[in-house]
């Protein structure tokens, strides 16, 4: 029994760290405001949370489908921004309110109150330790700083920078298994990339009137095109000479 027990905690290890590097490669892609991005966030989603929770504990799934809705909500609020290559968006910038700040504390307290599941209504929950709790507020906001970069919120970079890391101290303080806090040093830094890529983010009316800052695929295009057209001018300025 001992054994079982051990693998399926092993088991639980391993997707819930195959997870934490889809969310670490989805951050590194939507930093460069790439849509493939939210597909590798959904299956960083499906990995984890739902397979854990198909596995093991059917009551997951109430914590576990929100954490996949937003990965879909996230694809479907970048395909509102114009495209701009094959798979990058000319994500606009948006403001922090005061409302989404509200809505964001609010999301993750109900994807905390989901995470508890049953414990939410019988009072298990009172006996839960501080560190749990912030585990718990940490898990949710990786993926919750997640809608906020869905909709061009440079500050949610920053919210997943800061969730990565409390979820390495915590993890350090209950159980330091060095997989899973390197996992969270590679988010956090994955979010602090993808926080200075998006400071020349342009206003809503400035891609309206195509003065946004072409991708990194179209500059090099560009600087191909202008390299082939100086090589042609100097070779006919030779032969004209000659």
């Amino acid at each position: 029994m001992a054994t079982a027990e051990s693998s399926s905690s092993y088991v639980q290890i391993l997707l819930s760290a195959a997870s934490m590097l889809l969310v670490f490669i989805s951050a590194v892609l939507l930093a460069h405001r790439n849509d493939l991005g939210w597909w590798t966030l959904i299956l960083g989603a499906f990995t984890g949370p739902v397979i854990t929770s198909l596995q093991y504990d059917l009551m997951g799934l109430l914590y576990a489908v929100p954490l996949l809705l937003i990965a879909v909500f996230g694809l479907w609020r970048f395909s509102l921004f114009k495209l701009n290559g094959k798979f990058t968006r000319i994500v606009t910038s948006t403001p922090v309110t005061i409302w989404s700040a509200v809505g964001l504390l609010m999301g993750l307290i109900l994807l905390v109150a989901l995470r508890f599941g049953p414990f939410l209504f019988n009072g298990g929950f009172m006996s839960a330790t501080p560190e749990i709790w912030v585990l718990y507020f940490a898990d949710a906001a990786i993926f919750a700083s997640f809608v906020m970069i869905a909709r061009g919120v440079r500050t949610g970079w920053l919210v997943l920078a800061l969730a990565a890391i409390a979820d390495l101290v915590i993890y350090f303080l209950i159980s330091p298994m060095l997989g899973m806090m390197g996992l969270f040093v590679f988010i956090a830094l994955g979010a602090v990339y993808g926080f200075f890529l998006w400071r020349g983010l342009p206003a809503a009316d400035q891609a309206d009137l195509g003065l946004a800052e072409p991708s990194e695929e179209a500059q090099s295009l560009n600087a191909a095109k202008a390299a082939t057209l100086a090589k042609l001018n100097k070779q006919q300025g030779n032969t004209d000479a000659s």
